[in-house]
Protein backbone atom coordinates (compact mmCIF):
# COMPACT_ATOMS: atom_id res chain seq x y z
CA UNK A 1 0.00 0.00 0.00
CA UNK A 2 1.15 3.32 -1.22
CA UNK A 3 0.04 5.67 1.93
CA UNK A 4 1.81 9.02 0.12
CA UNK A 5 -0.20 8.17 -3.00
CA UNK A 6 -3.25 7.39 -1.42
CA UNK A 7 -3.30 10.38 0.68
CA UNK A 8 -2.39 12.87 -1.91
CA UNK A 9 -5.49 12.25 -3.97
CA UNK A 10 -7.93 14.16 -3.53
CA UNK A 11 -10.65 11.75 -3.71
CA UNK A 12 -9.52 7.94 -3.12
CA UNK A 13 -11.62 4.60 -2.52
CA UNK A 14 -9.90 1.43 -0.52
CA UNK A 15 -11.73 -1.47 -0.50
CA UNK A 16 -10.65 -3.89 2.21
CA UNK A 17 -11.76 -7.11 3.90
CA UNK A 18 -11.95 -7.85 7.25
CA UNK A 19 -8.74 -7.89 8.77
CA UNK A 20 -6.77 -7.30 6.42
CA UNK A 21 -5.87 -3.76 7.40
CA UNK A 22 -8.28 -1.20 7.01
CA UNK A 23 -7.50 0.67 10.42
CA UNK A 24 -3.74 0.07 10.02
CA UNK A 25 -4.11 1.96 6.82
CA UNK A 26 -5.73 4.78 8.33
CA UNK A 27 -3.27 4.92 11.27
CA UNK A 28 -0.51 4.78 8.72
CA UNK A 29 -2.10 7.57 6.34
CA UNK A 30 -2.21 9.48 8.93
CA UNK A 31 1.98 10.37 8.57
CA UNK A 32 1.99 11.72 5.15
CA UNK A 33 -0.65 14.18 6.20
CA UNK A 34 -0.41 17.85 7.53
CA UNK A 35 -3.15 19.23 9.75
CA UNK A 36 -5.70 17.76 11.65
CA UNK A 37 -7.57 15.18 9.92
CA UNK A 38 -11.76 14.30 10.68
CA UNK A 39 -11.89 10.74 10.69
CA UNK A 40 -15.70 9.17 10.95
CA UNK A 41 -16.95 6.07 11.51
CA UNK A 42 -20.41 4.24 11.97
CA UNK A 43 -19.99 2.56 15.66
CA UNK A 44 -18.64 3.73 19.25
CA UNK A 45 -16.59 0.59 19.59
CA UNK A 46 -14.95 1.59 16.18
CA UNK A 47 -14.25 4.88 17.48
CA UNK A 48 -12.61 3.85 20.77
CA UNK A 49 -10.93 1.23 18.54
CA UNK A 50 -9.18 3.33 15.89
CA UNK A 51 -7.91 6.16 18.41
CA UNK A 52 -6.13 2.97 20.75
CA UNK A 53 -4.08 1.97 17.58
CA UNK A 54 -3.86 5.36 16.32
CA UNK A 55 -2.29 6.61 20.06
CA UNK A 56 -0.18 3.17 19.66
CA UNK A 57 1.90 4.82 16.88
CA UNK A 58 2.53 8.47 19.28
CA UNK A 59 0.73 10.41 16.80
CA UNK A 60 -0.17 13.69 17.93
CA UNK A 61 -3.83 14.23 19.27
CA UNK A 62 -3.21 17.53 17.55
CA UNK A 63 -3.08 15.57 14.05
CA UNK A 64 -6.58 13.92 14.24
CA UNK A 65 -10.09 14.26 15.39
CA UNK A 66 -12.22 10.34 15.25
CA UNK A 67 -15.98 10.10 16.00
CA UNK A 68 -19.10 8.59 14.42
CA UNK A 69 -21.02 10.10 11.47
CA UNK A 70 -24.20 10.53 13.80
CA UNK A 71 -22.64 12.36 16.89
CA UNK A 72 -20.51 14.84 14.29
CA UNK A 73 -24.04 15.77 12.35
CA UNK A 74 -25.96 16.09 15.82
CA UNK A 75 -22.92 18.26 17.27
CA UNK A 76 -23.30 20.80 14.25
CA UNK A 77 -27.01 20.45 14.39
CA UNK A 78 -26.83 21.23 18.16
CA UNK A 79 -24.60 24.10 17.54
CA UNK A 80 -25.86 25.78 14.40
CA UNK A 81 -29.64 24.77 13.80
CA UNK A 82 -32.11 27.86 14.64
CA UNK A 83 -35.64 26.01 15.26
CA UNK A 84 -37.53 23.87 18.37
CA UNK A 85 -39.30 21.13 16.30
CA UNK A 86 -36.07 18.78 17.07
CA UNK A 87 -37.01 15.31 18.09
CA UNK A 88 -36.69 14.07 21.32
CA UNK A 89 -33.08 12.20 20.91
CA UNK A 90 -34.73 8.35 21.68
CA UNK A 91 -37.20 9.34 18.98
CA UNK A 92 -36.70 7.10 15.55
CA UNK A 93 -36.75 10.37 13.45
CA UNK A 94 -34.15 12.06 15.70
CA UNK A 95 -31.35 10.40 13.29
CA UNK A 96 -33.24 10.89 10.01
CA UNK A 97 -33.72 14.70 11.16
CA UNK A 98 -30.10 15.39 12.46
CA UNK A 99 -28.90 14.40 9.20
CA UNK A 100 -30.97 16.45 7.09
CA UNK A 101 -30.46 19.13 8.96
CA UNK A 102 -26.65 18.78 9.25
CA UNK A 103 -26.87 17.89 5.45
CA UNK A 104 -28.16 21.84 5.09
CA UNK A 105 -25.80 23.42 7.49
CA UNK A 106 -22.58 21.56 5.57
CA UNK A 107 -23.77 23.44 2.65
CA UNK A 108 -23.81 27.14 4.56
CA UNK A 109 -20.91 29.03 3.79
CA UNK A 110 -20.22 30.11 7.25
CA UNK A 111 -20.31 26.49 8.59
CA UNK A 112 -17.79 25.45 5.33
CA UNK A 113 -15.68 27.91 6.68
CA UNK A 114 -15.88 26.68 10.28
CA UNK A 115 -15.33 22.85 8.86
CA UNK A 116 -12.49 23.65 6.70
CA UNK A 117 -10.71 25.84 9.69
CA UNK A 118 -10.83 23.00 11.80
CA UNK A 119 -10.03 19.63 9.73
CA UNK A 120 -8.02 19.92 6.38
CA UNK A 121 -8.35 16.20 5.58
CA UNK A 122 -11.37 13.27 5.93
CA UNK A 123 -10.98 9.37 6.04
CA UNK A 124 -14.61 7.86 6.45
CA UNK A 125 -14.38 4.05 7.67
CA UNK A 126 -16.90 1.53 7.35
CA UNK A 127 -18.24 3.30 4.18
CA UNK A 128 -20.27 0.11 3.21
CA UNK A 129 -22.55 1.16 6.61
CA UNK A 130 -23.35 4.66 4.89
CA UNK A 131 -26.89 5.70 4.06
CA UNK A 132 -27.97 7.37 1.18
CA UNK A 133 -28.67 10.54 3.38
CA UNK A 134 -25.04 10.02 5.12
CA UNK A 135 -23.29 9.78 2.12
CA UNK A 136 -25.03 13.44 0.94
CA UNK A 137 -23.43 14.40 3.66
CA UNK A 138 -19.66 12.85 3.39
CA UNK A 139 -20.13 14.10 -0.28
CA UNK A 140 -20.92 17.78 0.40
CA UNK A 141 -17.64 17.37 3.34
CA UNK A 142 -15.41 15.87 0.38
CA UNK A 143 -15.78 19.53 -1.57
CA UNK A 144 -14.43 20.99 1.29
CA UNK A 145 -10.88 18.96 1.77
CA UNK A 146 -9.48 15.45 0.30
CA UNK A 147 -11.53 12.56 1.44
CA UNK A 148 -10.58 8.96 1.69
CA UNK A 149 -13.00 6.46 1.89
CA UNK A 150 -12.87 2.86 3.13
CA UNK A 151 -14.68 0.28 3.61
CA UNK A 152 -15.85 -3.81 2.46
CA UNK A 153 -19.14 -4.55 1.19
CA UNK A 154 -19.32 -7.71 2.26
CA UNK A 155 -19.73 -6.49 5.84
CA UNK A 156 -22.97 -4.14 4.98
CA UNK A 157 -24.75 -5.76 7.95
CA UNK A 158 -27.07 -2.28 9.18
CA UNK A 159 -30.27 -2.52 7.38
CA UNK A 160 -31.84 0.24 6.10
CA UNK A 161 -34.52 -1.01 4.02
CA UNK A 162 -32.17 -1.14 1.05
CA UNK A 163 -31.36 2.24 1.41
CA UNK A 164 -27.56 2.04 1.68
CA UNK A 165 -24.45 3.49 -0.41
CA UNK A 166 -23.24 1.14 -3.69
CA UNK A 167 -19.57 1.52 -4.13
CA UNK A 168 -19.67 1.24 -8.02
CA UNK A 169 -22.68 3.59 -8.11
CA UNK A 170 -22.15 6.08 -5.62
CA UNK A 171 -18.58 7.08 -5.88
CA UNK A 172 -18.00 7.10 -9.90
CA UNK A 173 -15.52 9.95 -9.11
CA UNK A 174 -13.62 8.38 -6.54
CA UNK A 175 -9.60 6.66 -7.37
CA UNK A 176 -9.76 3.11 -6.88
CA UNK A 177 -7.03 1.53 -4.85
CA UNK A 178 -6.26 -1.54 -4.93
CA UNK A 179 -8.06 -4.11 -2.59
CA UNK A 180 -5.84 -5.18 0.14
CA UNK A 181 -5.39 -9.01 -0.26
CA UNK A 182 -3.49 -10.53 2.90
CA UNK A 183 -5.15 -11.27 6.33
CA UNK A 184 -2.58 -9.58 8.21
CA UNK A 185 -4.35 -10.18 11.60
CA UNK A 186 -3.92 -14.04 11.52
CA UNK A 187 -0.73 -13.78 9.58
CA UNK A 188 0.65 -11.32 12.46
CA UNK A 189 -0.48 -13.80 15.21
CA UNK A 190 1.24 -16.82 13.41
CA UNK A 191 -2.27 -18.17 12.81
CA UNK A 192 -2.04 -18.33 9.19
CA UNK A 193 -3.83 -21.19 8.42
CA UNK A 194 -6.76 -19.81 10.06
CA UNK A 195 -6.34 -16.87 8.99
CA UNK A 196 -6.15 -18.50 5.03
CA UNK A 197 -9.18 -21.10 6.30
CA UNK A 198 -11.53 -17.52 6.51
CA UNK A 199 -10.20 -16.17 3.38
CA UNK A 200 -11.46 -18.96 1.60
CA UNK A 201 -15.03 -18.60 3.44
CA UNK A 202 -14.82 -15.11 2.39
CA UNK A 203 -14.77 -16.43 -1.13
CA UNK A 204 -17.66 -18.64 -0.75
CA UNK A 205 -19.69 -15.88 0.42
CA UNK A 206 -19.01 -13.54 -2.36
CA UNK A 207 -19.61 -16.46 -4.86
CA UNK A 208 -23.00 -17.49 -3.24
CA UNK A 209 -21.68 -21.05 -2.14
CA UNK A 210 -22.22 -22.69 1.09
CA UNK A 211 -19.49 -22.50 3.69
CA UNK A 212 -18.39 -26.29 4.66
CA UNK A 213 -16.92 -26.45 7.88
CA UNK A 214 -14.06 -29.22 8.83
CA UNK A 215 -14.06 -30.29 12.56
CA UNK A 216 -11.78 -29.32 14.99
CA UNK A 217 -8.74 -28.45 12.94
CA UNK A 218 -5.71 -27.50 15.25
CA UNK A 219 -4.61 -24.01 13.70
CA UNK A 220 -7.49 -22.50 15.69
CA UNK A 221 -11.00 -24.37 14.14
CA UNK A 222 -13.21 -25.82 16.60
CA UNK A 223 -16.65 -27.12 15.77
CA UNK A 224 -19.55 -28.02 18.25
CA UNK A 225 -22.11 -30.06 16.75
CA UNK A 226 -25.80 -28.58 18.31
CA UNK A 227 -29.61 -29.98 17.47
CA UNK A 228 -31.60 -27.14 15.85
CA UNK A 229 -33.56 -25.15 18.30
CA UNK A 230 -31.53 -26.52 20.96
CA UNK A 231 -29.98 -22.62 22.27
CA UNK A 232 -33.22 -21.61 23.69
CA UNK A 233 -34.22 -24.66 24.90
CA UNK A 234 -34.30 -25.30 28.37
CA UNK A 235 -32.59 -28.31 28.38
CA UNK A 236 -29.92 -26.77 26.37
CA UNK A 237 -26.89 -28.56 25.35
CA UNK A 238 -24.82 -25.11 24.84
CA UNK A 239 -24.89 -25.10 28.62
CA UNK A 240 -21.87 -26.80 29.78
CA UNK A 241 -19.02 -26.40 27.30
CA UNK A 242 -20.42 -22.18 27.03
CA UNK A 243 -19.98 -22.50 30.90
CA UNK A 244 -16.34 -24.14 30.68
CA UNK A 245 -15.50 -22.28 27.90
CA UNK A 246 -16.13 -18.54 29.98
CA UNK A 247 -14.92 -20.05 33.17
CA UNK A 248 -11.56 -21.24 31.22
CA UNK A 249 -10.16 -23.55 34.22
CA UNK A 250 -6.72 -24.65 31.82
CA UNK A 251 -6.09 -20.56 31.69
CA UNK A 252 -5.70 -20.34 28.27
CA UNK A 253 -4.71 -16.92 27.62
CA UNK A 254 -5.98 -16.91 24.13
CA UNK A 255 -9.73 -17.23 26.15
CA UNK A 256 -9.54 -14.45 28.37
CA UNK A 257 -10.00 -12.30 25.47
CA UNK A 258 -13.50 -13.58 24.57
CA UNK A 259 -16.42 -12.89 22.25
CA UNK A 260 -19.64 -14.74 21.92
CA UNK A 261 -22.05 -14.01 19.67
CA UNK A 262 -25.23 -14.32 19.24
CA UNK A 263 -27.13 -14.17 15.47
CA UNK A 264 -30.19 -11.99 15.44
CA UNK A 265 -32.84 -13.74 13.03
CA UNK A 266 -37.07 -13.82 12.75
CA UNK A 267 -37.82 -17.19 13.83
CA UNK A 268 -41.31 -18.57 12.13
CA UNK A 269 -43.71 -20.48 14.41
CA UNK A 270 -46.88 -22.66 13.73
CA UNK A 271 -48.47 -19.35 13.81
CA UNK A 272 -46.85 -15.93 13.27
CA UNK A 273 -43.46 -15.33 14.10
CA UNK A 274 -40.61 -13.78 16.61
CA UNK A 275 -38.10 -12.11 16.80
CA UNK A 276 -34.34 -13.97 17.78
CA UNK A 277 -30.80 -12.54 19.54
CA UNK A 278 -33.11 -9.77 21.20
CA UNK A 279 -31.86 -8.08 24.12
CA UNK A 280 -34.13 -10.26 26.05
CA UNK A 281 -32.68 -13.85 24.49
CA UNK A 282 -29.40 -12.52 25.16
CA UNK A 283 -29.47 -11.21 29.22
CA UNK A 284 -30.92 -14.90 29.22
CA UNK A 285 -28.41 -16.72 27.83
CA UNK A 286 -25.80 -15.23 29.96
CA UNK A 287 -28.04 -15.80 32.71
CA UNK A 288 -27.88 -19.70 32.55
CA UNK A 289 -24.02 -19.66 31.44
CA UNK A 290 -21.97 -16.92 33.47
CA UNK A 291 -22.82 -17.47 37.27
CA UNK A 292 -19.69 -15.69 38.04
CA UNK A 293 -20.96 -12.61 35.85
CA UNK A 294 -17.86 -12.85 33.91
CA UNK A 295 -19.36 -11.54 30.50
CA UNK A 296 -20.02 -8.07 29.62
CA UNK A 297 -23.64 -7.75 27.82
CA UNK A 298 -22.78 -5.63 25.21
CA UNK A 299 -26.01 -2.72 24.06
CA UNK A 300 -26.61 -0.24 21.83
CA UNK A 301 -25.65 3.12 23.16
CA UNK A 302 -28.76 4.44 21.83
CA UNK A 303 -31.54 1.82 23.16
CA UNK A 304 -34.62 3.51 24.48
CA UNK A 305 -34.24 1.56 27.85
CA UNK A 306 -31.86 4.10 28.70
CA UNK A 307 -33.62 6.82 28.00
CA UNK A 308 -37.00 5.09 29.84
CA UNK A 309 -35.42 4.14 32.95
CA UNK A 310 -34.10 7.42 33.25
CA UNK A 311 -37.58 9.43 32.32
CA UNK A 312 -39.32 6.68 35.08
CA UNK A 313 -36.66 8.34 37.81
CA UNK A 314 -37.33 11.87 36.99
CA UNK A 315 -41.47 10.49 37.35
CA UNK A 316 -40.39 8.81 40.40
CA UNK A 317 -38.64 11.65 42.01
CA UNK A 318 -41.68 14.35 41.50
CA UNK A 319 -44.59 11.98 41.78
CA UNK A 320 -43.65 9.39 45.03
CA UNK A 321 -45.28 11.67 47.58
CA UNK A 322 -48.73 11.24 45.49
CA UNK A 323 -48.24 7.52 45.29
CA UNK A 324 -50.84 5.16 47.92
CA UNK A 325 -48.00 2.93 48.49
CA UNK A 326 -44.92 4.62 48.60
CA UNK A 327 -42.29 1.65 48.83
CA UNK A 328 -44.37 -0.65 46.17
CA UNK A 329 -44.29 2.75 43.71
CA UNK A 330 -40.06 2.68 44.32
CA UNK A 331 -40.07 -1.05 43.62
CA UNK A 332 -41.91 -1.27 40.48
CA UNK A 333 -40.57 1.53 38.68
CA UNK A 334 -36.72 1.59 39.67
CA UNK A 335 -35.49 -1.88 41.52
CA UNK A 336 -37.67 -4.46 39.10
CA UNK A 337 -36.08 -2.45 36.30
CA UNK A 338 -33.05 -2.49 37.57
CA UNK A 339 -32.80 -5.59 39.63
CA UNK A 340 -33.75 -9.49 39.22
CA UNK A 341 -36.94 -10.34 40.26
CA UNK A 342 -35.98 -13.30 42.30
CA UNK A 343 -33.85 -11.08 44.32
CA UNK A 344 -36.18 -8.17 45.05
CA UNK A 345 -38.40 -11.00 45.99
CA UNK A 346 -36.74 -12.10 48.47
CA UNK A 347 -36.53 -8.89 50.29
CA UNK A 348 -39.71 -7.17 49.43
CA UNK A 349 -43.41 -8.34 49.95
CA UNK A 350 -46.28 -7.03 47.88
CA UNK A 351 -46.95 -3.93 49.56
CA UNK A 352 -43.66 -3.81 52.17
CA UNK A 353 -40.84 -5.24 53.33
CA UNK A 354 -39.96 -9.25 54.05
CA UNK A 355 -40.19 -9.28 57.62
CA UNK A 356 -36.75 -11.39 58.33
CA UNK A 357 -35.53 -13.61 60.88
CA UNK A 358 -32.02 -13.33 61.72
CA UNK A 359 -30.66 -10.08 63.64
CA UNK A 360 -27.96 -9.77 60.49
CA UNK A 361 -31.17 -9.68 58.05
CA UNK A 362 -32.93 -7.49 60.05
CA UNK A 363 -29.65 -4.99 60.43
CA UNK A 364 -29.91 -4.88 56.72
CA UNK A 365 -33.04 -3.77 56.22
CA UNK A 366 -33.15 -1.45 58.78
CA UNK A 367 -30.30 0.43 56.69
CA UNK A 368 -32.39 0.54 53.47
CA UNK A 369 -35.50 1.24 54.90
CA UNK A 370 -33.55 4.58 56.75
CA UNK A 371 -32.46 4.87 52.87
CA UNK A 372 -36.45 4.71 51.87
CA UNK A 373 -37.45 7.03 54.40
CA UNK A 374 -35.07 9.89 53.74
CA UNK A 375 -35.77 9.86 50.17
CA UNK A 376 -39.66 9.77 50.94
CA UNK A 377 -38.48 12.74 53.80
CA UNK A 378 -36.54 14.90 50.77
CA UNK A 379 -37.57 13.55 46.91
CA UNK A 380 -34.21 14.06 45.05
CA UNK A 381 -31.98 12.54 42.80
CA UNK A 382 -29.37 12.36 45.47
CA UNK A 383 -31.58 10.54 47.81
CA UNK A 384 -32.63 7.78 44.93
CA UNK A 385 -29.52 7.42 43.98
CA UNK A 386 -28.40 6.73 48.04
CA UNK A 387 -31.42 4.33 48.05
CA UNK A 388 -29.54 2.62 44.88
CA UNK A 389 -26.36 1.60 46.13
CA UNK A 390 -27.88 1.03 49.64
CA UNK A 391 -30.38 -1.83 48.31
CA UNK A 392 -27.61 -3.13 45.97
CA UNK A 393 -24.86 -3.14 48.68
CA UNK A 394 -26.92 -4.63 51.76
CA UNK A 395 -29.23 -7.24 50.14
CA UNK A 396 -26.45 -8.35 47.44
CA UNK A 397 -29.00 -7.24 44.55
CA UNK A 398 -27.87 -8.67 40.69
CA UNK A 399 -28.55 -5.95 38.09
CA UNK A 400 -30.25 -7.56 35.26
CA UNK A 401 -28.26 -4.96 32.59
CA UNK A 402 -24.81 -4.42 34.01
CA UNK A 403 -24.90 -1.25 31.23
CA UNK A 404 -28.39 0.29 32.51
CA UNK A 405 -27.63 -0.04 36.01
CA UNK A 406 -24.25 1.69 35.64
CA UNK A 407 -25.33 4.55 33.86
CA UNK A 408 -28.43 5.08 35.47
CA UNK A 409 -26.37 5.87 38.52
CA UNK A 410 -24.37 8.19 36.78
CA UNK A 411 -26.98 9.85 35.58
CA UNK A 412 -28.23 10.16 39.42
CA UNK A 413 -24.94 11.37 39.98
CA UNK A 414 -24.52 13.94 37.09
CA UNK A 415 -28.15 15.26 37.73
CA UNK A 416 -27.45 16.05 41.69
CA UNK A 417 -24.14 17.64 40.87
CA UNK A 418 -25.45 19.95 37.10
CA UNK A 419 -28.80 20.26 38.69
CA UNK A 420 -30.24 18.99 35.65
CA UNK A 421 -33.09 15.86 35.14
CA UNK A 422 -32.05 12.57 34.82
CA UNK A 423 -33.24 12.26 31.27
CA UNK A 424 -31.10 15.25 30.34
CA UNK A 425 -27.96 13.88 32.09
CA UNK A 426 -28.94 10.53 30.64
CA UNK A 427 -28.33 12.62 27.38
CA UNK A 428 -25.33 13.92 27.81
CA UNK A 429 -23.94 10.23 29.17
CA UNK A 430 -25.15 9.07 25.82
CA UNK A 431 -23.53 11.76 23.71
CA UNK A 432 -20.42 11.29 25.89
CA UNK A 433 -20.09 7.92 24.28
CA UNK A 434 -20.32 9.10 20.90
CA UNK A 435 -17.95 11.91 20.88
CA UNK A 436 -14.85 9.57 22.58
CA UNK A 437 -16.22 5.73 21.62
CA UNK A 438 -16.40 2.81 23.76
CA UNK A 439 -14.15 0.56 24.51
CA UNK A 440 -15.20 -3.19 24.70
CA UNK A 441 -12.57 -5.98 25.53
CA UNK A 442 -12.38 -8.68 28.55
CA UNK A 443 -15.35 -11.53 28.02
CA UNK A 444 -18.35 -10.29 26.24
CA UNK A 445 -21.45 -11.26 24.86
CA UNK A 446 -23.31 -9.62 21.58
CA UNK A 447 -24.22 -9.46 18.39
CA UNK A 448 -22.84 -8.48 15.16
CA UNK A 449 -24.06 -4.97 15.17
CA UNK A 450 -22.48 -4.35 18.27
CA UNK A 451 -19.66 -5.69 17.68
CA UNK A 452 -18.77 -4.83 13.83
CA UNK A 453 -14.87 -3.49 13.44
CA UNK A 454 -13.80 -5.28 16.81
CA UNK A 455 -11.03 -8.40 17.16
CA UNK A 456 -11.02 -10.42 19.91
CA UNK A 457 -8.60 -13.71 20.70
CA UNK A 458 -11.50 -16.04 20.81
CA UNK A 459 -14.76 -15.84 19.20
CA UNK A 460 -17.81 -17.86 19.80
CA UNK A 461 -20.46 -18.34 16.78
CA UNK A 462 -24.04 -19.59 18.75
CA UNK A 463 -26.10 -21.04 16.12
CA UNK A 464 -24.11 -20.38 13.48
CA UNK A 465 -26.45 -21.68 10.75
CA UNK A 466 -29.04 -18.93 11.48
CA UNK A 467 -26.65 -16.32 10.05
CA UNK A 468 -29.21 -15.10 7.31
CA UNK A 469 -27.13 -13.00 5.35
CA UNK A 470 -23.77 -13.66 4.20
CA UNK A 471 -22.54 -10.30 5.24
CA UNK A 472 -23.70 -10.49 8.91
CA UNK A 473 -22.20 -14.33 9.22
CA UNK A 474 -18.67 -12.90 7.27
CA UNK A 475 -18.53 -10.64 10.25
CA UNK A 476 -19.39 -13.38 12.76
CA UNK A 477 -16.25 -15.27 11.16
CA UNK A 478 -13.77 -12.41 11.03
CA UNK A 479 -14.04 -11.07 14.60
CA UNK A 480 -11.28 -13.33 15.86
CA UNK A 481 -7.57 -13.17 16.03
CA UNK A 482 -6.32 -17.09 17.33
CA UNK A 483 -9.31 -19.01 18.04
CA UNK A 484 -12.80 -19.82 16.01
CA UNK A 485 -15.34 -22.17 17.95
CA UNK A 486 -18.46 -22.66 16.10
CA UNK A 487 -21.87 -24.03 17.08
CA UNK A 488 -23.82 -25.24 14.28
CA UNK A 489 -26.54 -27.89 13.46
CA UNK A 490 -24.77 -28.18 10.19
CA UNK A 491 -21.57 -27.97 8.22
CA UNK A 492 -22.62 -26.09 5.21
CA UNK A 493 -23.76 -22.94 6.25
CA UNK A 494 -25.81 -21.34 3.70
CA UNK A 495 -27.15 -17.56 4.72
CA UNK A 496 -28.88 -16.88 1.57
Amino acid sequence: MDYRSFVSERKALLVSPAGYGKTYTIVQSLKYTQGKQLILTHTHAGVASIREKIENENIPSNQFHIETISSFCQKYVQNFYVGNDIPDQENKQYHAFTLDKAFLLFKSPMVQHIVKSTFVGLFVDEYQDCTKKQHDVIMVLSDLFPTRILGDPLQSIFDFNGDLVDFERDLPDFTSYPDLDVPNRWYRNGYNTLGDIIKGFRENLISREPVSLIENIPSGLHIFPVQNGDLYSFKSSYTKPLQAIIANRRKDPTMESLLIIVPEYEEVLPVGSRNRGTISDRVNIKNRIDFANRLTLLEAIDDRSFYQIARTADELVLGINRAKNKINRVKKDILLSVFKKTEIDSWFSKEDFTVKRSESDKGKTFKVKQKFNSFFKEPSTYNLLALLVEAKSQFGLKQKREAIHRNLLNSLKQSTYENISVYEAMKNNRNQIKRVGRKVDGKCIGTTLLTKGLEFDTVVLLDANKFDTPEHLYVALSRCCKKLIIFTDNLKLSPY
